[in-house]
């Protein structure tokens, strides 16, 4: 009986690996296609270990030419093997996968490994059930197998950074069986056990990372978000043109069973996965994408284009079994409007909730990757002002009516450029509040503004306290309390020179913890204004909940109730129930003397506009207030 048992279970390990992964769809990840390379080799590799021992066994037979083909193509698969293996392994680290010079190296290496096997001598040993192979040939394959082997080892420690705990702890197993399983073979020739320690060590590849499932979603049954980033990561890697089709539905599927919302994702997948040519992803929450990629743009484009058509369609019917859903698509006819995975994916993050209110679908052309690489050269500029301190604060002087003078005045963020000029904030504001910097910059102004209400002692010039804004993220900090009352002491600012301005939001998540930071705040003694009353999102039962003791009306507020008959009286109205409540009222955008005549005769207390100043550096502040309350 032949010594092929353990060749024979590797072989059947092998196997079956490749008829699960036949059972999945291929995502098409570089990672993923070498490692089926590499499959097919080491099971070939498995199989011309068992053809040589059935060529030595029966070398009497068969021509000597032949056994020798067969034993030395059986040794030129172990590197080509081992090759894999460090293609593999180098395809993690980004300058070693696209450095030409480097794997053209690599690939010659391994074929200068091949023909001096060839080449070599090769001699064999036949007694009984034992069978192998020996002499230079033999050894040849050792060195450059033994070389591939430690290069991959050594590239898991040099660049461990570039590959996550998951992959070099599975790729070292797989290298740590080869090398175990060569050791042994090499001193005891007749354990032929190198062909089940490459299949043991592909298995614990597979189960550790190249498991199919690990890309799937586990509810909807396609592509996972994560398989998304990857995916399109490589598409730019090899400049690709591909097309895409997003379906944006709502955050929250409004069913009460959540085995009904799955039942809706699944039906949803199913029916998207349907479409030919398109790989199917499911994105943040219940969202997908079908992104096109067939080589050619012209093809990819129409195909998407007609699908699109079809899915919109079939969205507009219910699915489950009533359920009609708010869906709103984002069509990418050209994936290269940007030029990174991470790019793409904040262009449908940032559009996704950008459709007006009739819109159900947006093409998003190069103007969408433009306003994306404006985001973020805008965030770099964000940064690198609170780096180097190139923040300020701008100073609105606010009118007393009762009094006459100027008594406070609200601070105001800007960043001055590279260049000196500075930037406003309709600019670099939306940004920052996008990108999380919004809360850095609210701690920079109130710390400057409180700096600036001591070293100017604004008290003596008739300024009684400074309104400083807060932003949404601001406001939902359960830490907002405790930092501003550090700063406000280091500062040696008494809070009650301090007011604080929060606008009503339909994105402020926690109420709860605003409501605490305003307690804390107003028990040290700051007071509250809400900011641009008279927009979309304000209403009157938002003053009855919240503590503020200022109401600011909005400057569109101010400039209709010159203008609008229905708007004067409701700003009357409105007027009378505030004082009612006991809180003081400040008009913003007051421009004209005739507006500053009418808002006095309205009974509102304080007056902030452009007709008394625009907003001010600190040291024109200063001079203003000095110069406008002395008098």
């Amino acid at each position: 009986m032949l010594n092929i048992e353990v060749q024979l279970c590797g072989f059947v390990f092998d196997l079956i690996l490749i008829f699960f992964i036949s059972r999945h769809e291929s995502v098409g990840l570089k990672s993923e296609k070498i490692f089926r390379q590499c499959l097919i080799i080491y099971t070939a590799c498995v199989a011309l270990d068992i053809s040589s021992i059935i060529a030595i066994e029966y070398d009497k037979v068969l021509p000597l030419y032949v056994v020798h083909l067969v034993c030395k193509l059986y040794l030129v698969s172990l590197v080509t093997a081992s090759y894999f293996a460090f293609a593999y392994t180098y395809n993690t680290v980004i300058h070693m996968r696209e450095n030409a010079t480097f794997k053209r190296a690599v690939l010659i290496l391994g074929l200068v490994g091949a023909a001096l096997i060839f080449i070599s001598p090769i001699s064999y040993y036949h007694q009984g059930r034992i069978v192998y192979s020996y002499g230079p040939s033999v050894i040849m394959t050792y060195i450059f197998s033994l070389l591939f082997i430690i290069s991959t080892l050594i590239t898991t420690f040099v660049y461990a950074g570039m590959m996550n705990m998951h992959r070099r702890k599975a790729i070292r197993s797989w290298m740590a069986l080869e090398i175990a399983a060569a050791v042994v073979q090499f001193f005891a020739p007749y354990a032929l056990l190198v062909g089940f320690g490459s299949a043991l060590g592909l298995f614990i590849l597979y189960s550790e990372l190249e498991n199919p499932e690990v890309y799937l979603d586990r509810v909807a049954g396609c592509f996972s978000f994560e398989t998304f980033r990857m995916y399109i990561g490589q598409e730019y890697e090899n400049l690709k043109s591909y097309s895409t089709v997003i379906v944006c539905n709502d955050v929250e599927i409004k069913k009460n069973d959540d085995d009904d919302k799955r039942k809706i994702i699944v039906e949803m997948s199913e029916f998207l996965n349907s479409f030919n040519f398109a790989k199917l992803f499911r994105l943040n929450d219940n969202d997908f994408a079908l992104v096109y990629d067939k080589g050619q743009r012209e093809m990819n484009e129409i195909e998407s284009a007609v699908n699109l058509d079809v899915i919109r369609e079939r969205f507009k019917s219910k699915w489950g079994e009533n359920s009609v859903l708010n869906t709103r698509f984002l069509y990418i006819p050209n994936g290269h409007i940007v030029s990174s995975a991470e790019e793409f994916i904040e262009v449908y993050e940032r559009n996704r909730f950008r459709f007006e209110k009739d819109e159900d679908m947006r093409i998003l052309d190069e103007s969408a990757g433009q306003d994306i690489k404006e985001y973020r050269q805008m965030v770099l500029e964000i940064k690198d002002a609170l780096q180097t301190d190139r923040v300020e604060v701008f100073y609105q002087p606010i009118y007393s009516i009762e009094t006459g003078k100027f008594v406070s005045a609200e601070a105001l963020a800007r960043i001055r450029g590279k260049d000196g000029k500075l930037i406003m904030p309709g600019r670099f504001i939306p940004v920052a509040e996008e990108s999380g910097l919004i809360e850095a910059i609210g701690e920079r102004v109130f710390s400057k503004t409180c700096k600036c209400i001591k070293e100017h002692n604004l008290k003596m010039k008739g300024v009684d306290y400074v309104e400083v804004n807060l932003s949404v993220s601001q406001c939902e900090n359960p830490m907002l309390s405790s930092t501003y009352d550090e700063i406000m002491k280091l500062e040696e600012v008494h809070p009650k020179e301090i007011n604080l301005e929060i606008t009503e939001s339909s994105t402020l998540n926690q109420r709860n913890i605003l409501l605490e930071n305003m307690n804390r705040l107003m028990n040290m003694g700051c007071g509250f204004s809400l900011d641009d009353f008279g927009t979309g999102e304000s209403n009157l039962n938002y003053i009855v909940d919240m503590p503020v003791n200022i109401v600011k009306f909005d400057r569109s507020m101010v400039q209709d109730y010159f203008t609008n008959k229905r708007a004067e009286i409701v700003m009357r109205a409105t007027v009378g129930m505030i004082k009612d409540l006991g809180l003081k009222i400040v008009a913003e955008g007051v421009e004209t003397e005739e507006q500053v005549e009418g808002i006095k005769q309205l009974g509102i207390d304080y007056i902030q506009g452009y007709y008394y100043s625009k907003p001010l550096s600190k040291e024109d502040f200063i001079e203003f207030i000095e110069t406008r309350n002395a008098s």
